[in-house]
């Protein structure tokens, strides 16, 4: 991490970190206003990122928000040295690498880059998640929360998160390397800034973020199977979704029924407290933004009240009162961008090229009131692959009341009609809500090489065997790259077939179906776990992280051996090849054939 004594070196200077470093580093004006700081600009040809601009009516052509008062800063973190395959859950306190100033949060844009400034293709390493928290806290939890799909958080026209010069800012990330050799990269984030008195001349109002997360813990991850769910879909906590979680154990939806609901957040009743908010009497939520993994269709929100509320419904030709606890606020749909046609999206839901549809003013707010619970689910596609390690998270902000009355135009969410139209013009201000979301952003160059299955199966049959071991990023015996040479080995039918990691207390590995020949380029969505036998029988197993690493925060299973039962009981046959991959280092694949 950049040092403090180095920042502020090159604040005295004039000269960003990066003059003395040979990657990114904070800009100067984090601390003050040295020389012309860059404006709120919009920075990119991408017409998504454009229409977010002109949807809160800044002006073309340049499209400044704030013009005069935001500033535009830089900041990175690193060097980060990526060990090969790493994949560990790490936090850090961060003490400089913020606005060093009383002001106000407008915007926040994260990356992932190389010393020279590019950043790499997705499938060779990526920031799987990097989470970025308060001390003290400035709402629920964490305020911030990027993955590979690097979502931007735009907080609407006229208002922003409220920050301290004297906070502390910690981050807690996991790069995923999947190549065998050693790099450095930088997690870096674009904040848009007011300072605190232009924000008063402003009138900038805060907003607090709500942290709504499926399976809130250090790393809060679940597993989605083909065989589970309805529809096509699995929607998790609610249903059950897979034979057991991403440790091997069984746990609501996770090998054991799902909870029907999903998961609560209640909002403080009258008076107390959350985060910056020291006395709730309510308020409205104008912004939210959710978080999914390949395979993730969405990220679903409804609002309950204890007690309800009185609402007027028609039934035929009446009109009748029910009393109503519970609606949906929030569709966080998943955008997979189309493979040939990169300006639109229509991409089947397996690969890392996505955008996630954020909400708020001028086309979503939402009133709540104390006590009201705010309850997440994740649903994922079942229909195309298994997924692991999934997440379901959103980011909600909270403008709150003050002296009793809204500081943000809302609706009531149990009485005000939705607009389902992609091309939603509604809003608050016509007493609607508008459910299609927009995408912050297109498609990403780095997330573009999608790859997928190529070659033909050739190798003669090898030796029997009843061990894998895995190290240097092979399977032996049976990895797919030394077919030709040794063959594909053999595995009696009732077999326990033995996976081992041999390196696993520092690269992770996972023995994972994927579909038969399992041959072609890696890309951000080839392989994939579709698992396929040669016959054309479907199968899906995954041995989770072989590996020792830090419990609680990270997925490791705490073992480096699994065992895969080829049994007729599993339904295994004869004759069949079966391939696996490492879903953490993808271009690792091995197969096996089947005899009696």
């Amino acid at each position: 991490m950049l040092g403090v004594a180095a920042a502020i070196l090159a604040v005295a200077l004039g000269t960003g970190a990066a003059g003395a470093s040979s990657g990114p580093g904070p800009e100067p004006n984090f601390a003050a206003t040295i020389g012309q700081p860059r404006p709120c600009a919009l920075d990119s040809r991408d017409p998504y990122q454009k229409k977010f601009y002109k949807l809160e009516g800044w002006k073309a052509p340049d499209y400044v928000r704030y013009p005069g008062a935001c500033e535009r800063l830089r900041f990175a973190y690193g060097p980060i040295l990526v060990k090969p395959g790493q994949n560990d859950v790490l936090v850090t306190p961060v003490t400089i690498e913020k606005p060093d100033r009383n002001g106000f949060i407008t915007r926040f844009k994260p990356n992932l880059m190389r010393p020279d400034g590019t950043v790499p293709p997705v499938e060779q390493v990526h920031l799987h998640h990097g989470t970025w928290l308060s001390e003290p806290s400035y709402g629920s939890g964490p305020f911030f929360a990027a993955g590979e799909e690097k979502t931007i958080a735009p907080y609407p026209r006229g208002y922003g998160m409220p920050i301290r010069a004297t906070d502390q800012w910690q981050l807690l990330y996991m790069v995923h390397s999947a190549v065998a050799n050693p790099m450095e990269v930088y997690i870096t984030y674009d904040v848009d800034f007011i300072p605190q008195a232009k924000a008063q001349q402003l009138g900038i109002k805060p907003a607090y973020p709500v942290w709504l997360d499926v399976r809130p813990s250090g790393y809060p991850v679940f597993n989605v199977q083909r065989k589970y769910g309805r529809n096509g879909t699995c929607t998790w906590p609610a249903q059950e979704c897979a034979a057991h979680d991403p440790w091997g154990n069984k746990f609501v939806g996770q090998g054991l029924p799902g909870n029907g609901k999903g998961k609560d957040f209640q909002l403080p009743k009258s008076g107390g407290s959350l985060g910056g908010i020291n006395h709730f009497t309510g308020g409205t939520l104008i912004g939210i933004g959710g978080h999914v993994h390949p395979g993730g269709v969405q990220n679903d929100i409804d609002l309950l009240r204890p007690g309800g509320e009185l609402v007027k419904q028609k039934q035929g030709h009446r009109t009748v009162t029910k009393r109503v606890s519970k609606t949906r606020i929030y569709n966080g749909v998943a955008r997979y961008w189309n493979y040939k046609d990169h300006s639109r999206w229509g991409g089947p839901p397996d690969s890392w090229d996505f955008s996630m549809s954020v909400e708020g003013l001028p086309r979503w707010g939402v009133r709540v009131k104390p006590g009201d619970i705010l309850r997440s689910n994740a649903t994922y596609d079942t229909t195309r692959l298994a997924s692991y390690e999934d997440m379901g998270i959103a980011v909600a902000l909270l403008a709150p009341d003050t002296g009793g009355k809204p500081t943000a135009p809302g609706v009531d969410p149990f009485r005000a009609p939705r607009n389902d139209s992609p091309g939603c013009d509604a809003g608050p201000a016509k007493g609607r809500l508008c459910m299609q979301g927009l995408v912050t952003h297109g498609h990403y160059a780095e997330n573009g090489n999608h790859s997928g299955p190529g070659g033909k199966w050739t190798g003669s049959t090898g030796a029997s065997t009843r061990q894998v071991g895995i190290a240097d990023f092979q399977y032996t015996p049976g990895d797919l790259s030394t077919r030709s040479t040794f063959g594909v080995p053999t595995v009696k039918l009732g077999t326990d077939l033995d996976f081992t990691n041999g390196e696993g207390t520092s690269i992770y590995h996972t023995v994972t179906a994927c579909a038969f020949p399992c041959l072609g380029k890696t890309g951000s969505a080839f392989p994939l776990s579709d698992g396929q036998t040669s016959s054309g029988r479907k199968l899906d197993f995954d041995s989770s992280e072989l590996g020792i690493g830090a419990p609680y925060i990270g997925a490791t299973s705490q073992r480096l051996s699994w065992q895969l039962p080829v049994t007729a009981q599993s339904g295994f046959k004869p004759g069949e090849v079966v391939t696996y991959f490492s879903r953490l280092r993808r271009s690792k694949t091995g197969g096996y054939e089947v005899t009696r």
